[in-house]
């Protein structure tokens, strides 16, 4: 059983082997390296940056063991078409100081970025969005959100050979593909506190934004549909905090639901029969929403924030798919933790559907042993 196989047999609640062996959102590097972590240290290399994929996929499946992982994300590779900020805005230092870095991002956000990093964590402040008004939102959309814009996708050359790749009909590995953000991109380019209010004093203008994201999500992406057979679509939003929602359900359906359901449909239409999204927080009060607008899969379900896997099977039954929920206090706390930790998790695992992940990015308190010991015994639980 090769993995694409299994991924869909662990989708409709077949009968597998073993789990997918899926990646974890890494994080302690300079940590785990000083504990013994191989990477770089023939040739004194640096640690890899967070977006160097290439290098982070080798060194991942040749040390961990990770199936297909092509992202310190995702576990599977993702097609490369960008339906986010193009052409990216020139990052631009405003302000530079002797602790900390005033700059605009590729995204026209200000930030002042504190030069001491915390682990791998940069402690960063965002000082002013680029969408204030109307009239910025339509600067910005005719500027940085042309659906047509000919670097949203590799080179034509280098696309008819990854084309080649995907598209073999023996290909043994899953590929996933951006479906968009409505929330989660709105938040930053206005910020949270003033998208807070425009949700009530402006509805009309965030109608206008979401709709128009969803047509531009399907305009960018309607090529790669057509031209490459492609396993799932991964959203993301991050619009959940500890306790709930960043806007109500009643907002979800008013603003976000339709365009859900606009892209879901195009994507199911384009052979994508599955949809996941990514929010971290409280999502259980969405989690309906997300159902009716196309979404069934849903990551990271976070153990601080109330979420619990064996719940959500109880409840949704197998209309639900899931990874995450493996509480990334275990891992600090040591064996012990880890194994009752897993032991939680066992039954939800043997329910079907789901795939035990630390639930987000892996703290840089969590030694090399720990993590290892944790990957151990996940991979002795079985559906």
């Amino acid at each position: 059983m090769n993995n694409r196989e299994r991924f869909w047999k662990f989708v409709n609640f077949e009968k597998i082997d073993r789990l997918p062996f899926w990646a974890d959102w890494l994080g302690p590097w300079e940590r785990w390296r000083a504990e013994g972590l191989p990477i770089g240290i023939e040739n004194n290399e640096p640690i890899p940056d967070w977006n160097d994929d290439d290098r982070l996929r080798a060194w991942s499946l040749d040390y961990f063991g990770f199936e297909g992982m092509y992202s310190v994300f995702w576990g599977v590779p993702r097609i490369p078409v960008d339906i986010g900020v193009y052409p990216t805005f020139e990052e631009e230092t405003l302000e530079e100081a002797g602790d900390y870095r005033i700059f605009r991002a590729e995204n026209g956000v200000i930030e002042k970025q504190f030069k001491r990093r915390q682990g791998s964590l940069i402690s960063t402040t965002f000082l002013e969005h680029p969408i204030k008004n109307r009239r910025d939102w339509v600067r910005f959309r005719d500027e940085h959100l042309d659906p047509h814009a000919a670097g949203r996708y590799p080179s034509d050359d280098k696309w008819e050979a990854l084309k080649h790749e995907w598209n073999d009909p023996d290909r043994q590995e899953v590929i996933s593909i951006d479906g968009g953000s409505f929330y989660g991109f709105l938040r930053d380019w206005i910020g949270f506190e003033r998208l807070s209010y425009l949700l009530f004093d402006e509805p009309d203008l965030i109608h206008e934004m979401m709709d128009y994201l969803a047509d531009f999500y399907i305009q960018v992406l309607e090529r790669a549909v057509k031209e490459v057979e492609i396993d799932f679509a991964m959203f993301w939003e991050d619009m959940c905090y500890k306790t709930g929602p960043l806007l109500s359900p009643a907002m979800f359906r008013q603003f976000m639901l339709p365009n859900y359901q606009k892209v879901t449909k195009f994507l199911v239409e384009h052979g994508i029969r599955l949809s996941w999204v990514d929010c971290d927080g409280n999502i259980e009060a969405l989690l309906p929403l997300w159902l009716e607008g196309g979404v069934r899969g849903f990551y990271p379900l976070e153990v601080a924030a109330g979420m619990d896997a064996a719940k959500l099977q109880a409840q949704y039954g197998r209309q639900i798919v899931m990874w995450g929920n493996v509480d990334k206090r275990a891992l600090i706390a040591g064996k012990d933790a880890i194994d009752a930790e897993l032991a939680r998790l066992a039954p939800v695992v043997a329910g079907g559907g789901f795939i035990p992940l630390v639930d987000h990015s892996v703290p840089d308190d969590v030694s090399l042993q720990n993590y290892l010991y944790y990957l151990e015994g996940r991979k002795k639980l079985h559906f």
